[in-house]
């Protein structure tokens, strides 16, 4: 309905008459579209349930490693309280898009949680998750949550979905709303 308010539709501080018909056909073409993107998207979650959603954006990354270290904090040996930093560069269909940084802490024996960040062009992208894998072997296919941002990205939220990773890099995409 917003064409409606549109100044082409507008003479003269009244509304043109448009045929309930062509109200129809746009409502329909509309509701067609959208189905057809929803039912198309693979999405695991709807950014937009229930949201005022401004803006959606999807980032598809992969990721090249450039430095691990492994902390032994505690009790010598792998254990509660060790860490893994890791950083990397990022690419978008091929380019360089970034940086990334991450922190994982184990908090169990098969548990770690990790914060990071993805600095991008417009701006950077605070992510955590809490992720059980055996000792020694790094996660895949899984969710990260979006936990803010700034720049462009000052109000992010969503989730990003990392498809595989290794300690040379990985396959990831973000599903912002901001």
């Amino acid at each position: 309905m917003g064409a409606l308010k549109d100044p082409a539709f507008i003479r003269r501080g009244r509304m043109q008459s448009i045929s309930k018909w062509s109200v129809v056909a746009a409502t329909a073409l509309s509701l067609a579209t959208l189905a057809g993107s929803a039912s198309a998207s693979h999405e695991p979650y709807p950014l937009d349930w229930g949201m005022d959603v401004k803006r959606k954006e999807v980032i598809s990354l992969t990721s090249t490693g450039t430095g691990t270290t492994v902390v032994d904090n505690g009790t010598p040996g792998r254990g509660v309280g060790d860490q893994i930093i890791i950083t990397a560069k990022l690419f978008r269909r091929g380019v360089s898009y970034g940086t990334e940084g991450a922190v994982c802490t184990r908090v169990a024996a098969q548990t770690t949680h990790c914060t990071g960040t993805f600095s991008l062009p417009r701006g950077q992208v605070t992510w955590q998750h809490l992720q059980t894998t055996p000792v020694g072997a790094p996660p895949s296919d899984f969710d990260l949550a979006i936990t803010g941002g700034t720049g462009a990205y000052a109000t992010a939220r969503g989730h990003a979905h990392v498809a595989s990773i290794s300690e040379s890099g990985g396959a990831l995409t973000l599903y912002l709303v901001h």
